[in-house]
């Protein structure tokens, strides 16, 4: 879990909800929820010093943590002894590529859209983890075949991505042991039916940031481990998504009664957390009944 901090460039708020869902999508996590195993272990850390965390408003969890510079050292160096984690940032020349090269390491962070061509080295076979953060100029991906050298990756973050024509490459169904994939603030108004391959997915973020409906075909029904799932602020008018066999969600924002019934929030008994935006067939009454059985709810946005 201390290793893992690495990951984030120094000084950055390192928001827990996506932290907890990293720490899952690689096996550290146990119990009911991923929030509950994951405020235990962040407490834990907390407790030895080695992060400082703070809490959202008044609520009891913790939003963010941050390491002391002095602490985020110790993690670098002890992340690179143990060939945990390698970043990858802006290469200045081609003997800076070669040397930057990925080895032995399981998990790469890119700081450079100018570094990505990296992972098309015949030695990223075996990367499970790939981390896009702290980019400072625009990060695009041309190539539909990008994620073919990326077998085995259980996570994938690319937040803030532009993709060519934005169209998320089919090739993405291929990483069949992805259990987190963001694409917060990508350029991608199409996603690929191949989706449907993604069967162990426990965190998907789709609020991507095209202004325009973004085409999502009903493939989120098979994707039946979900725990966190946020979808599109806008969707094509005739995008019609089933999911009422996601039971093990604990978070859905986005949901919306124009492309689901809500009758499938019946038997997320789970949800923690939970938006809805009702449109003109759905009355309150009509949603007030489905949301009778979460019982464990804690937050619920409404948007008319």
């Amino acid at each position: 879990c201390f290793l893992y901090l690495a990951h984030f460039p120094e000084d950055s708020k390192i928001y827990t909800c996506d932290l907890f869902n990293y720490w899952a999508a690689e096996g550290i996590y146990y119990g009911s929820t991923i929030q509950d195993s994951g405020e235990d272990y962040l407490q834990e850390l907390v407790r030895r010093n080695l992060v400082i965390a703070e809490k959202k408003n008044l609520g009891w969890r913790l939003e963010y943590c941050q390491m002391h510079d002095m602490m985020r050292e110790v993690c670098l160096s002890k992340a690179k002894e143990e060939n945990f984690l390698q970043i990858i940032k802006v290469p200045t020349s081609t003997s800076s590529i070669n040397a930057q090269s990925p080895s032995r390491s399981r998990r790469l962070t890119i700081r450079s859209g100018k570094a990505f061509h990296i992972l098309g080295h015949k030695n990223n076979k075996k990367v499970r983890s790939l981390i896009v953060l702290g980019l400072e100029e625009d990060f695009w991906i041309q190539s539909a075949s990008v994620f073919q050298n990326l077998p085995l990756l259980r996570v994938l973050d690319l937040t803030e991505v532009k993709f060519k024509g934005g169209k998320l490459p089919s090739s993405i169904g291929g990483l069949i042991h992805l259990r987190f994939l963001s694409l917060d603030d990508a350029g991608v108004s199409h996603l690929p039916s191949s989706m449907r391959n993604l069967k162990l997915l426990l965190y998907l973020n789709l609020r991507v940031a095209i202004e325009e409906p973004v085409h999502v075909p009903n493939v989120l029904k098979e994707m039946l481990e979900l725990r966190y799932l946020f979808l599109p602020l806008l969707m094509h008018d005739k995008t019609k998504l089933e999911l009422g066999d996601l039971v093990n969600l604990e978070e859905l924002w986005g949901f919306s009664t124009q492309h689901s019934s809500v009758t499938d929030l019946l038997r997320m008994t789970k949800l923690r957390s939970l938006s809805v935006s009702l449109s003109e067939r759905c009355t309150f009454e009509t949603l007030s009944s489905s949301l009778r059985q979460l019982r464990n709810l804690e937050t619920l946005y409404l948007v008319f």
